[in-house]
């Protein structure tokens, strides 16, 4: 509408003009002067409303006056209101400018992969999301590479999730995600058979005797604004600028959040050669730069690891350096600024930023070992803001959520300014690695030295670093889930003592394995995962500043009957967890360093070779694979502009239709607009009234204010 609606209260419609956007643009915005006008009054008019009418006419006339509401190009005033007939311009004083900041917040809408119900998350399943879905029997998964599964709709480089269950699973539905499952991500690498049959990325289980059904779910592996925002375009299109269409603008929503895993250096069991890809060829290496320095996670040592291995002689750590970090943001081609200008965090009042993780196994959720029944993590933004070193760049640490676990620990941050979520939990980022072949996380080890019997394994002087690797590979059945990457968490011992020592370990705590099941275990339920063999996987350095090398890390199998009760049975996990090494045996000695064989990861999950960017790799996730929820914040200046007006000065106008007629008595001067000027005598800044204002002897004040 052209002109603003009465009020009964007058009140301003302001704006910026085009030349103060100009000016602002510049850099050369100010305020240096301001005006009255009367340019829409008629006084002729006016003397009717006003109901003076000589003739002695009832004032049956109309409203007030109607004003236009101020344009972007809005012309200089036609008519001025001074107190001399000729000085259009006053000048602004110190007093007549205010400057408020307020902040304001919202909650924002949860955007995710997840339909929330009272922390119940089902998987949304309309084409917005997923390309297809099937429930197949679980005889489809053959071990190999390829599955055959006709009607299934998916091309080349789409992502498959498959929902695995077992035999004596109970109580999957389709969708569903509380129940602790193997949800693991793969990516078709070639399609045969007439596009029934499809390669993928790695070894599939074999569950070819198993009964049961899976569910099998095909996302796009292509960026997210190109498949989840395909429809989104730029606010102004080719239509609207051509004014073939007055309102043909779209403002379509991605309903997701992107995520890039960075890494700085390769995991354990890469080859050191170039055959095959390494982290400078992952996926995501092109945010190397967010990483480090601009949120400053190096790949180096920073200094607390080290000074703690001195402080507790004989006791190990774990290692400080984030070898990759999660990178959560919301990078898509919207129009609205759908998260505002900053993530505003309160807790106090309990508006934070959330993450829901739903189809996560989280080792530290608040179950005993081998008990898991719900998965599913949250973690939350928490605590004081923070500062990144030599930066104004604030955070707020990323905890897990205390009501899912004891102690809550930090795993992240949260940047409000950058609207971005960093993971920086090694275990947590490899969990949501399409291709670590699981979606469990695990505990670190812990380890002490011991005095030899003779010999011994760390010298003076020299660090260890200790991981494991849970696996599949049993000699006595080729049936089940295949291996998945090894453990993130690298614990370093060093030995300060004066003579050469053995290492002893152990997992760090019990009650940290809640999702692991011992399958011969009387009245399995088929969740959660397990392994047949524990492999422990330790390197020696010189220094405990100096990082391991991916290719010299040793591997020794420390499966015996003490942690799995039967040959050829999978692993209590409450027996792995037993905190006496004596008891497992878990020592790392002369005999052990003796028949320890080199880590290899690379054959084991298919990475590719340096000639296959094109296929599956760490760092090649696209998009969060869960929910965020956040509030939202933005931060409004006001400036306010007070106008002292004395209508007693204010008395004259060079409208000329007042006072044109002798016999019609001169109505009070009315004021339909304001303007604030520049130093170079620019309207910049504009203001019209709902209606015209009466000077009628008294001193008024005007205030204006607009929002920056």
């Amino acid at each position: 509408m052209s002109y603003i609606i009465n009020n009964t209260n007058a009140y301003s419609s302001i704006k910026l003009t085009e030349k103060g956007r100009e000016r602002l643009a510049l850099g050369q915005l100010n305020f240096a002067y301001w005006a009255i006008g009367d340019s829409e009054v008629n006084y002729d008019r006016e003397v009717f409303y006003d109901d003076t009418d000589p003739f002695g006419s009832s004032a049956n006339i109309s409203g007030a006056t109607r004003v236009l509401r101020p344009k972007d190009q809005q012309p200089n005033f036609k008519y001025y209101i001074t107190t001399d007939g000729t000085t259009n311009l006053n000048t602004m004083q110190p007093a007549n400018i205010e400057v408020m900041k307020a902040v304001v917040n919202n909650a924002a809408d949860d955007r995710g992969f997840f339909a929330n119900s009272g922390g119940t998350f089902t998987t949304l399943s309309s084409t917005t999301y997923t390309i297809d879905s099937q429930t197949v029997s679980n005889v489809v998964f053959t071990g190999g590479t390829q599955l055959c599964i006709s009607g299934l709709t998916a091309e080349v480089g789409d992502r498959i999730l498959i929902k695995y269950t077992h035999p004596t699973t109970s109580g999957f539905t389709e969708f569903s995600n509380t129940l602790p499952l193997p949800n693991l991500w793969y990516q078709i690498e070639n399609t045969t058979s007439g596009s029934t049959c499809f390669d993928v990325d790695r070894d599939l289980p074999d569950f070819s005797g198993f009964t049961g059904m899976s569910q099998v779910m095909v996302y796009s592996g292509e960026e997210v604004w190109d498949m989840f925002g395909s429809s989104s375009v730029p606010y102004w299109d080719s239509g609207t600028l051509s004014f073939d269409s007055c309102c043909n603008v779209a403002c379509t929503d991605v309903p997701i959040w992107n995520q890039n895993n960075v890494w700085c250096e390769d995991p354990a069991g890469f080859s050191s050669g170039t055959t095959y890809e390494h982290f400078q060829d992952f996926g995501s290496f092109d945010y190397l730069g967010q990483k480090h320095p601009y949120l400053w996670y190096p790949c180096t040592e920073d200094g607390e690891t080290s000074d703690i291995i001195c402080e507790v002689a004989g006791l190990s750590v774990v290692d400080t350096v984030r070898k990759s970090i999660g990178i959560i943001h919301y990078t898509n081609n919207v129009v609205s600024n759908v998260y505002g200008e900053f993530f505003y965090i309160d807790n106090d009042n309990n508006k934070t930023v959330t993450l829901e993780m739903p189809d996560l196994m989280y080792h530290r959720r608040n179950y005993g070992s081998g008990l898991g029944t719900n998965m599913g993590m949250t973690f939350l933004a928490s605590g004081d803001t923070q500062m990144i070193p030599n930066s104004d760049i604030e955070y707020v640490p990323l905890i897990e959520d205390p009501t899912l676990v004891g102690t809550s620990r930090v795993v992240g941050k949260v940047f409000p300014q950058l609207k971005t979520i960093v993971i920086d939990d090694d275990e947590i980022v490899m969990a949501t690695s399409a291709k670590a072949n699981r979606n469990w996380t695990l505990p670190a080890l812990a380890a002490n030295l011991v005095a030899p019997a003779s010999g011994g394994t760390l010298e003076t002087d020299k660090t260890m670093y200790l991981t494991y690797i849970l696996d599949n590979e049993s000699t006595g059945t080729t049936s089940g889930m295949t291996t998945p990457i090894n453990c993130q968490y690298y614990t370093k011992i060093s030995n300060t003592t004066p003579t050469t020592k053995n290492v002893e370990f152990r997992l760090n705590a019990v009650d940290l394995l809640p999702y692991m099941r011992k399958i011969e275990a009387i009245g399995y339920d088929g969740l959660g995962f397990n392994a047949y063999n524990f492999r422990v996987l330790w390197q020696i350095v010189d220094e405990p500043e100096d990082r391991p090398l991916t290719d010299a890390w040793n591997e020794y199998n420390f499966t015996s009957l003490a942690i799995t009760t039967g040959v050829d049975e999978t692993i209590d996990p409450v027996l792995l967890e037993a905190q006496n090494p004596v008891t497992n045996g878990f020592l790392i000695d002369d005999s052990v360093a003796l028949a320890s064989t080199t880590f290899y990861i690379i054959d084991t999950l298919n990475f590719p070779a340096d000639v296959d960017d094109q296929n599956l790799q760490l760092g090649d996730e696209r998009f969060f694979y869960g929910n965020v929820s956040a509030h939202i914040g933005a931060t409004i200046y006001k400036t306010l502009f007070k106008l002292d007006i004395d209508a007693a000065q204010f008395e004259y106008t060079s409208n000329p239709t007042r006072g044109v007629d002798p016999n019609i008595p001169e109505p009070n001067i009315r004021i339909t607009e304001a303007g604030i000027y520049d130093s170079e005598k620019n309207l910049v800044l504009v203001a019209k009234m709902s209606k015209p204002f009466i000077l009628d002897g008294n001193t008024i004040t005007a205030e204006l204010s607009i929002d920056f």
